[in-house]
């Protein structure tokens, strides 16, 4: 109980961060994640998400399709290859598909303790259509996030019935031109809860605040909240725990 002291603090005050910024929109994402690892250094993912604005004067909604795949380069280095696709509903009249090549880098600062630390790096080639004017656009953007995951009732992240917290921030840079987009995001903060069942089945509350750019009005910022829940499936168990058993 006394090395998890610190980090119950850090969440606290996480929480206490959170609870005195005012966000001007809420949004609901609802995420299905099936993983399935291979060849002993592979894993593949599928993603679908549903994510809408809560507010009532609104029609913002996107449905989201993301299949990765990860290679494990070292011991403590993943490389993840990803094409992120997602059709969304910007406004009342104007409405938006886009198809992203995401190359990430996942650093592994400790792992396979009861606090795994991780840095990641991701560069993203972003390909947007404006649905109703049938017209492309595109931008490249870098993604800094460093992310912590901490086990709360036993030693380590790979024990069937554990609770863990999931801690994170990110940041996003636009390298030339901004996307004519309701949402583009500037900064992320997330703070969650999951629970590993067993190896095949985990569940995740995740609450994010992010500041946003509105690329559609004035370019108006905002801090808005996001209500996530995860549920992960995987398949095929028989590989190192290292890699099998990552739980985010």
């Amino acid at each position: 109980m006394k090395r998890l002291r610190p980090w119950i603090s850090i969440a606290c005050i996480t929480c206490s961060c959170f609870s005195t910024v005012r966000a001007q929109h809420t949004q609901l994402w609802l995420d299905l994640v099936m993983d399935y690892p291979f060849a002993n250094q592979y894993l593949f993912e599928m993603e679908a998400s549903y994510q809408r604005l809560l507010t009532n004067d609104s029609t913002w909604r996107s449905i989201n399709f993301t299949p990765t795949l990860e290679y494990q380069f070292f011991n403590n280095v993943d490389l993840i290859f990803s094409v992120p696709l997602a059709y969304t509903a910007q406004t009342e009249d104007y409405d938006s598909f886009e198809a992203r090549l995401s190359f990430e880098g996942r650093i592994h600062l400790t792992q396979n303790k009861r606090v795994n630390t991780r840095l990641v790096l991701k560069g993203e080639k972003r390909y947007f259509l404006n649905v109703d004017e049938d017209a492309w656009e595109n931008s490249t953007r870098a993604r800094v996030k460093a992310e912590a995951t901490i086990s709360i009732n036993a030693p380590d992240l790979y024990r069937d019935k554990l609770w863990y917290a999931i801690v994170d921030y990110e940041e996003f840079f636009v390298t030339d031109q901004e996307l004519n987009e309701r949402y583009s995001n500037k900064r992320r903060a997330r703070l969650g809860a999951g629970y590993r069942l067993d190896y095949r089945n985990r569940f995740e509350l995740i609450f994010t605040l992010q500041s946003s750019r509105n690329k559609i009005h004035d370019d108006f910022t905002s801090t808005d909240n996001v209500v996530q829940l995860r549920y992960k499936m995987f398949f095929n168990p028989s590989r190192p725990a290292s890699i099998q058993d990552q739980t985010q």
